[in-house]
């Protein structure tokens, strides 16, 4: 089985190219940025609300995007390689994105209205992590928001346009 990233020019850095993937691996500095990071929008709950029992490579700051499926081409493809791969459930992470872009246009709750609070959010979004093997074996929702925590190799890296 295999995991996808799609690549996207990077216009804040043309260095990231699919020759340099290819080269170095992917990881949070060659990774395209089009991926949403739900557990970056907001660090201090992340860190408020996370349970005491997980591992601390489970890091928002260093996890990457990818797919069960190839979202469009080009894109890069690779095995599942690691057990540092985590899923978590894209549809609250989305809730949690209305709330972080209510803040940026002021907190005026347009994008917010019905949904529960940021803090109930990101209960919710620890509550729905799983193991990627876990996930695959029970599919708890619908809509997977898979972080990659560790590089991917070089080695194992195919570039498919």
């Amino acid at each position: 089985m295999f995991l996808y990233h799609m690549f996207i020019e990077n216009d804040s850095d043309p260095s990231i190219s699919p020759q340099w993937v290819l080269k170095e691996g992917l990881n949070h500095k060659t990774a395209t940025k089009w991926y949403s990071n739900s557990g970056n929008y907001f660090p201090e709950l992340t860190e408020r609300f996370r349970p005491a029992n997980l591992p601390k490579w489970i890091d928002f700051k260093v996890a990457f995007g990818a797919d069960l499926k190839p979202y469009e081409e080009p894109h890069f493809q690779f095995p599942i390689f690691s057990d540092k791969i985590m899923v978590f459930n894209r549809d609250t992470g989305s809730n949690l994105f209305a709330h972080y872009e209510d803040k940026l246009v002021g907190g005026r709750g347009y994008f917010v209205e019905g949904l529960p609070s940021k803090e109930d959010l990101m209960k919710q979004y620890w509550e729905s992590v799983h193991t990627l093997d876990e996930f695959l074996k029970n599919k708890p929702f619908n809509n997977p928001e898979i972080y990659i925590f560790e590089a991917v190799p070089a080695m194992l890296i195919e570039y498919i346009e």
